[in-house]
């Protein structure tokens, strides 16, 4: 294993404990284990140590994993997941002083518990792709699979309030997590047009992630 191989494994490693972490702190004292874990911050962090507990598993017996396309596959799937995490809770969220638990100590962006799951860890995968990964190897195509998770949280949150599920945030419970899922609320064109834009917005980033990727693979050449 030479030593970029082996910065590459502590990195995840890091990675993978600092995620953890997030994820133990964030249910800690939870009010419902179910309901913290049926925000879409759970299940993206969760992704993510999922992700790369597996890549720490078979990369142990498998040195050539990260020359797969269904590393690449994944690998764009998990930062894009992670990254809409944290865009949408500095954007949408934490200005409205949002919670995943009302026993949550604090909404401000230095508590703990937001600190690990809205900034750490999305910031150390795309740290872990800048600094470690292989350029060249997002595609287009990949896009697909990087919207499955996000677009089957809707879904989820519905399914999960039909059956009486509550989300314990801010304010009492809630039955759809957040306030553009809401079509109680904002109607349902209301939660379209959220929906509509948060897409919009998804594909565009993925596609200048895969440019990124490109631009990234081109440079290095340029500079050998």
């Amino acid at each position: 294993m030479n030593s970029q191989r082996i910065f590459s494994f502590a990195f995840k490693v890091i990675t993978t404990v600092i995620c953890l972490t997030g994820i133990i702190a964030n249910i800690i004292d939870a009010t419902s284990l179910i309901s913290t874990f049926s925000f879409y911050t759970m299940q993206s962090n969760l992704f993510v140590l999922c992700f790369y507990i597996g890549y720490i598993i078979i990369g142990i017996f498998n040195p050539n994993i990260e020359k797969t396309k269904t590393y690449y596959k994944l690998k764009g799937a998990v930062i894009m997941a992670i990254l809409l995490t944290f865009v949408v809770y500095n954007i949408s969220l934490q200005p409205l002083d949002f919670l995943m638990d009302v026993r949550t100590s604090s909404s401000n962006i230095l508590d703990f518990t937001n600190i690990f799951v809205h900034f750490l860890t999305p910031i150390l995968v795309f740290l872990d792709y800048l600094i470690f990964d292989e350029k060249g190897n997002f595609k287009n195509s990949y896009i697909s699979y990087w919207c499955i998770l996000p677009a089957l949280y809707p879904i989820y949150v519905y399914i999960y309030a039909s059956l009486g599920g509550r989300f314990f945030g801010i304010g009492g419970s809630s039955k759809y997590a957040y306030y553009f899922l809401d079509f109680e609320k904002i109607g349902i064109n209301g939660v379209f047009g959220y929906l509509l834009f948060i897409t919009v917005c998804f594909i565009i980033v993925s596609l200048l992630l895969v440019k990124l990727d490109s631009f990234l693979k081109k440079r290095k050449k340029h500079c050998k």
